[in-house]
């Protein structure tokens, strides 16, 4: 429960930085994604009692196409929104097949959409031909991606003789990846 900043990391004479700080999550300028009914896929789990039972997922990447799942297997009508033309192609190859038979069986699947505003209705899109789309949900989930967390990596990169920046602070990525370099890094110290 301490944060390494640079200060503290020379105050401790820090031989080895691993920088693991992750990620925090997209949430572009979109009129209405800061509303009452919006959740962000990272803060799910802790507002859950928000999202009712009609919901409307922004992103169609791994975390967007399994936080649908998840909703639909407890019940919920699920839709997702996608502007590209195909659904998580950041999943691993094994697994992306087994997901995307899982989004056939819960999720109403719209690509080719782009959000243009959230409403207490749902979310306004455009399609690739500019025509407007309506895709209804009282509840809305924004998993829209995640950016690296630069400003504390870069606050440290020069703070030990050793630094190694993993994971999602490295480049977003999934866990598999973050625990790979992780493993790595703490062999080459």
């Amino acid at each position: 429960n301490t944060e390494v900043t640079k200060e503290y990391a020379e105050k401790e004479n820090a031989d080895a930085i691993i920088i693991a700080v992750g990620s925090t999550p997209l949430v572009p300028p979109i009129p209405g994604l800061d509303g009452d009914n919006v959740v962000v896929v990272n803060n799910y789990y802790k507002e859950k009692e928000k999202v009712g039972d009609n919901v409307v997922v922004m992103g169609g990447g791994l975390a967007g196409c399994e936080c649908a799942v998840h909703l639909g297997q407890d019940g919920k009508k699920v839709s997702i929104i996608e502007m590209r033309d195909m659904l998580a192609p950041d999943a691993n190859v094994r697994h992306r097949p087994l997901l995307l038979q899982q989004i056939d069986k819960y999720v109403d699947v719209h690509t080719g959409l782009k959000a243009v505003k959230v409403t207490a209705d749902g979310v306004l899109c455009e399609d690739k031909d500019g025509n407007e789309v309506m895709v209804e949900g009282s509840s809305v989930i924004c998993a829209l991606g995640q950016r690296s967390r630069t400003d504390v990596v870069n606050e440290l990169l020069d703070a030990a003789p050793f630094v190694r920046v993993i994971g999602d602070a490295a480049k977003v990525s999934t866990i598999t990846n973050a625990v790979y370099w992780g493993y790595h890094a703490a062999l080459d110290i």
